[in-house]
């Protein structure tokens, strides 16, 4: 009851910002799986639930009744954003992944440990993607996956039809 009594006493602007950067911080984790993985279903629910994991950092921040966030609060916020990310996988996954078959999917959702991306040899060919994606990818989608991945720096091109992992000699790999 004191809990509801606290949350109807609270009005105005709310300002959070070591959450506001907390869960940036999550999302762009995700989008970068995301787009590692070619998983149009983790990059779609990512959003949703960044948004949800904020909300509940926000109430258990004003159900501490501290001045600024507390570690504990940004901790409960990710946590929250990876549980409905994964719950919302679990549920709609696959009827989200099923409007993505008429572009070459298989249906099949891929885990950050068989990532297409890493798996890729340190030079590739537009081919070489396709074979790593399947039969019925077009291949104006394959060359979007790799302007994706030019735009964000993953890669650089060699040569014609040939393009260079940037990131496997740099130590942020996990």
């Amino acid at each position: 009851q004191d809990a509801v009594t606290r949350l109807r006493s609270c009005s105005g602007f709310i300002d959070t910002p070591r959450l506001r950067r907390e869960i940036g911080k999550w999302v762009e984790e995700k989008r970068v799986e995301a787009a590692k993985d070619i998983d149009h279903v983790k990059d779609t629910y990512r959003k949703r639930s960044a948004v949800i994991g904020f909300r509940c950092g926000v109430v258990y921040h004003l159900l501490t009744g501290k001045e600024k966030e507390t570690g504990s609060c940004l901790e409960f916020a990710r946590m929250m954003a990876e549980y409905c990310l994964n719950e919302q996988i679990s549920a709609f996954g696959e009827a989200l992944m099923n409007q993505y078959v008429d572009a070459g999917s298989e249906g099949v959702r891929k885990t950050i440990n068989h990532s297409i991306f890493d798996q890729l040899p340190p030079v590739f060919t537009a081919d070489d993607l396709n074979a790593m994606k399947g039969n019925g990818i077009s291949r104006n989608a394959i060359f979007k996956i790799i302007s994706r991945w030019k735009i964000d720096g993953w890669i650089v091109n060699v040569a014609s039809n040939h393009w260079k992992n940037s990131l496997k000699n740099k130590s942020c790999e996990k």
